[in-house]
């Protein structure tokens, strides 16, 4: 074997390596967007999915004052504090951001019909999907 045809083969050798060893490696971080127009609309559709979720927490707190009855078990539904957001751009001059906002949804059984002893059962992941237009978010 030739001295360049060694070369070739230990070169191609460490490429195949280096391939192997960066497709078992973790994904890269999320790279931020440092877009100003990104930046600004993340933070306002972040502002509005806080304002979504309080009024979420008042369906919540609706909805426990009347639970749903059935025999001697009341129920009724709440939603988690946390969520996620996600925007992505359109590509549309008149509506240019999709805003996704993911949360849970969970039913509370409860003990007594009063729905002072409850505990959360089953749990539903929500997906909520607004667009920004006319400078406001809408549903």
């Amino acid at each position: 074997m030739t001295p360049i045809r060694r070369v070739r083969t230990a070169f191609s050798f460490l490429l195949v390596l280096s391939c192997a060893a960066a497709a078992w490696a973790n994904p890269p971080a999320a790279i931020p967007n440092t877009d100003p127009a990104h930046q600004r609309a993340e933070r306002s559709f972040h502002e509005f999915a806080t304002g979504w979720m309080q009024k979420m927490e008042r369906v919540e707190t609706a909805n426990r004052a009347k639970p749903k009855l059935v025999g001697d078990v009341a129920s009724y539904r709440g939603y988690a504090d946390e969520f996620q957001i996600e925007l992505r751009p359109t590509g549309s001059s008149t509506a240019p951001w999709v805003g996704i906002l993911r949360y849970n949804e969970m039913v509370f059984t409860c003990a007594d019909q009063l729905a002072k002893s409850c505990s959360a059962g089953k749990i539903t992941r929500v997906t909520e999907i607004f667009r920004f237009q006319g400078g406001k978010w809408i549903y």
